[in-house]
């Protein structure tokens, strides 16, 4: 199984609390690693989980809030002084390029290349692809423009069923166009249809980062089907009033939309530092969305 991985690196809210660092996270799929979103301390939890820092290619900022955002400098000067040289691209608001490259006017310049790519917050559009991976941004609802991220793994070649090979003696060149959907000649000039040859490939995953949004239906057709939704759950029913007025989620409203966008499973974050336990978030969407569980700092889920 090819790994797909999401690891947290921290999941309070605007503040740091109980253990909590603010937002950051990273993505595995296949091996490449994805980061999402920065906050403060960003760099102290990838030592402390042993994260190989080289590995981190891509860093994907939701919006321009400081608990996203203010361990960007700390993580981009780290890397620089552990002497990388490949490329470190950020996707993000269009503001972001210009708060980056002010403070590096002041703490020096990197050793490596620093690309920017501006997203915009307001459409459903893929922004990035590689090898293996697809990424969405998704529009949400918040007091300054913000999105989240639709990562997608790509559709992988069929398979081929080994006895088959040995069977109709298929030579080793022939089977990469088998395995994107050729069929195969045998000498005689029979024709020997692909879907006897091969067996299709396990379903593409897919996860789902919606960041700081208030509840909002409008997000649940890009969700929909996901594997796994990280969906903010700032408060709990008793504040939902300041859910409103912050425009932030309650526990029970991001269990409404993994319900409704029929989610696999979801996972909550973005806790508010007023509460040092969990229970009551956890409690509560579990009454709308049983497979529920918290992000905690450290937490790895594999898909």
């Amino acid at each position: 199984m090819f790994k797909f991985e999401v690891q947290f690196l921290g999941t309070s809210g605007a503040v740091p609390a109980y253990g909590r660092f603010p937002c950051c996270q990273l993505v595995n799929i296949q091996e490449r690693l994805y980061m999402v979103d920065c906050g403060e301390g960003a760099q102290m939890r990838i030592a402390e989980y042993q994260v190989k820092w080289g590995k981190i290619g891509t860093l994907f900022i939701s919006h321009m809030h400081g608990d996203h955002i203010y361990g960007i400098i700390g993580l981009l000067t780290s890397m620089s002084l552990n002497r990388r040289t490949q490329p470190f691209t950020i996707y993000g608001p269009s503001e972001l390029e210009s708060f980056i490259k002010h403070q590096l006017n002041f703490s020096g310049e990197l050793l490596f290349p620093l690309q920017f790519q501006s997203v915009d917050p307001t459409k459903y559009k893929k922004i990035y692809e590689d090898e293996v991976s697809l990424v969405y941004s998704i529009p949400l609802n918040h007091s300054i423009p913000t999105c989240g991220f639709l990562f997608k793994e790509k559709e992988r070649p069929r398979n081929m069923i080994a006895e088959k090979i040995k069977q109709y003696e298929i030579p080793y060149q022939y089977i990469p166009a088998i395995k994107d959907g050729a069929n195969f000649q045998l000498p005689d000039g029979e024709i020997i249809p692909n879907k006897e040859l091969t067996k299709p490939p396990l379903k593409a995953r897919s996860y789902a980062f919606c960041s700081d949004t208030a509840y909002t239906e409008a997000i649940v057709p890009f969700v929909s089907g996901v594997d796994l939704l990280y969906h903010e759950a700032t408060f709990t029913d008793e504040h939902k009033q300041q859910a409103i007025e912050t425009m932030h989620s309650t526990a029970r409203q991001a269990a409404a939309i993994a319900l409704q966008a029929n989610a696999k499973q979801l996972i909550l974050g973005h806790f508010s530092s007023r509460y040092k336990i969990l229970d009551a978030l956890l409690g509560e969407a579990k009454e709308v969305f049983f497979d529920t569980k918290l992000a905690i700092d450290g937490l790895t889920i594999s898909i």
